[in-house]
């Protein structure tokens, strides 16, 4: 698959669309309302997507900002955003593919239904919406989970992970554990394993070295 193909369903991973191809809300619990415009950016092009909400005039002006910015980089088109447009919010970061997995750590628990009650005292949202976190890796330390790893967003296709560690357990490695655990148990459902996060997570970001994900592009959400 190319980069720019990646791209294109990583952002299917993200948010979901209309009839139109029009997003509408974030792609997980509590559905909150999609972006005003989207930007994935890689060495073989953009893509661009946009939000239900908006006119076909502004469209043709954000589109214009990004095929003038072509061989740019993103915090260019930010600048020529925020003064020609009346966007001001930015979210943006590195997006990576992981690698193939093919071990986990012995430390890495793998919670099922019938287990997700251990959740409950520090993580009640992944208990809540149990059914689309799966998989859901954990690592424990006494009784507690301290560092867990699930689905963030997920399609047909691919699925994004989410990642925390509790604080106090932080520089162990149960990060990088739980994330390679649960990207093998996406790619064994025959699903491309994604993540991302933003340029100021650095913590974040040494997990997807330290697993030697492959960085493919880059995310833009504008409010």
């Amino acid at each position: 698959m190319t980069d720019l193909a990646l791209m294109k369903v990583h952002i299917d991973v993200l948010y979901q669309k209309n009839h139109k191809g029009a997003l509408t809300v974030i792609n997980e619990p509590p559905f909150e309302t999609a972006p005003t415009v989207m930007v994935g950016a890689t060495k073989e092009g953009k893509v661009v997507y946009f939000s239900e909400e908006v006119d076909d005039l502004f469209k043709k002006r954000v589109q214009q900002i990004v095929d003038e910015s072509k061989d740019e980089m993103i915090a260019q088109i930010i600048n020529k955003m925020t003064r020609r447009t009346n966007l001001s919010e930015f979210n943006m970061g590195p997006t990576y593919v992981f690698p193939e997995i093919k071990e986990m750590s012995p430390k890495v628990l793998h919670i099922k239904e019938v287990d997700k009650e251990v959740l409950a005292a520090d993580f009640p949202f992944v208990k809540s919406d149990f059914e689309v976190k799966e998989p859901c890796m954990v690592v424990m330390a006494h009784d507690r989970v301290v560092s867990l790893c699930c689905t963030a967003r997920h399609s047909n296709e691919a699925a994004e992970a989410s990642v925390f560690t509790n604080e106090n357990y932080r520089g162990k490695g149960y990060g990088a554990a739980v994330t390679q655990a649960w990207a093998m148990a996406i790619q064994q459902q025959g699903k491309t394993a994604l993540y991302s996060t933003t340029w100021d997570n650095f913590a974040s970001q040494g997990v997807a070295k330290k697993l030697g994900m492959r960085q493919y592009g880059v995310e833009l959400a504008i409010e």
